[in-house]
């Protein structure tokens, strides 16, 4: 079988996440906004946007929303590392997302791809098991 054809358990796909914090002075409408992430492929080996999710509703002041990789699996389910710390759990609903071997961006865009809401991007093999801290647009 190749690879990504491989079924993986939600669970272990949820584990792969990327956060979202509205550290702004007023609420947000997310519904015209976008996830993107850049993906490599054969036909792009230097990488081309990605759409990974759309949302719907408002994110508060104050309050953060974590996009788990994978199908929809009961918070009880996870580990406690991979609910802690956020307001809201959201699921996209597909594989793996987050490159390894190559760099990566995290970016919200607004629908018509014409405004960066937000970005950060992290270098290419990041420490397996290690959440990750945003300084600046880095991840690190």
């Amino acid at each position: 079988k190749d690879f990504y054809a491989v079924d993986i358990p939600n669970r272990q796909l949820a584990g792969e996440w990327v956060d979202f914090y509205n550290s702004g002075s007023t609420n947000i409408v997310m519904d015209d906004v976008v996830l993107y992430h850049m993906a490599y492929t054969r036909e792009k080996p230097n990488g081309e946007w990605k759409e990974v999710m759309d949302f719907q509703g408002t994110l508060a002041v104050g309050k953060s929303v974590r996009i788990h990789s994978g199908g929809e699996v009961p918070l009880t389910q996870l580990n406690q590392i991979d609910i802690t710390g956020v307001d809201h759990h959201l699921f996209t609903g597909k594989g793996y997302i987050w490159n390894n071997s190559k760099s990566d961006t995290a970016g919200l865009w607004d629908r018509n791809r014409k405004i960066w809401i937000d970005k950060a991007s992290y270098d290419a093999y990041p420490p397996e098991g290690k959440i990750l801290k945003r300084y600046g647009d880095k991840l690190i």
